[in-house]
């Protein structure tokens, strides 16, 4: 298993990557990923079989996701309420909010040098047949969000993609 993870990996990061930059951060986004980059620090993103969901906005993702799909998004969380708050702090308020996750496990790692909180969780309600990768982190006093969600039989397919695209953040300071 470790040596069909390292090889996969290698081959991910042989994939040309299109270098997304934003006033807050740059990530590496495979070629086989498509991308849209919101008027903030936002970029959402999915496998390019899945583009579709980026351009259609009239039904929730726990619908368009219901029979396939996966999605990730990278952003600076605009509307965390509290000012001057601790990590942990930020990192409660984002788990305690998770009403379509039922969280499996919670890890401590970090990104770019940042204490992070990194999160798996199985879709409920809505999200029933999606499964779940979250991480929170605080960079300069401001609260990042990083999230992956992908149908069941679709989620351990893109998720060393995007563990890769992960890895690939940097603040730009």
């Amino acid at each position: 298993m470790l040596v069909a993870v390292a090889a996969l990996s290698l081959s991910i990061s042989n994939v040309n990557a299109v270098v997304v930059n934003n006033t807050a951060f740059s990530i590496d986004i495979p070629d086989n990923w498509a991308y849209e980059q919101g008027i903030f620090s936002v970029v959402a993103l999915t496998p390019n079989e899945f583009g579709v969901l980026l351009v259609n906005h009239s039904k929730p993702l726990s619908e368009k996701m219901k029979d396939e799909g996966a999605f990730a998004s990278f952003e600076q969380e605009m509307n965390f309420p509290i000012k001057n708050a601790g990590f942990d702090v930020y990192v409660k308020y984002k788990i305690d909010r998770q009403d379509g996750m039922n969280v499996t496990s919670k890890q401590n790692v970090t990104l770019d040098n940042e204490a992070a909180v990194n999160i798996h969780g199985d879709g409920i309600k809505s999200f029933s047949d999606i499964k779940f990768v979250e991480y929170m982190l605080m960079h300069n006093e401001q609260p990042y969000f990083i999230a992956y969600m992908a149908n069941v039989k679709d989620f351990e397919k893109y998720l060393p993609e995007f563990e890769q695209i992960v890895k690939s953040l940097k603040f730009v300071d």
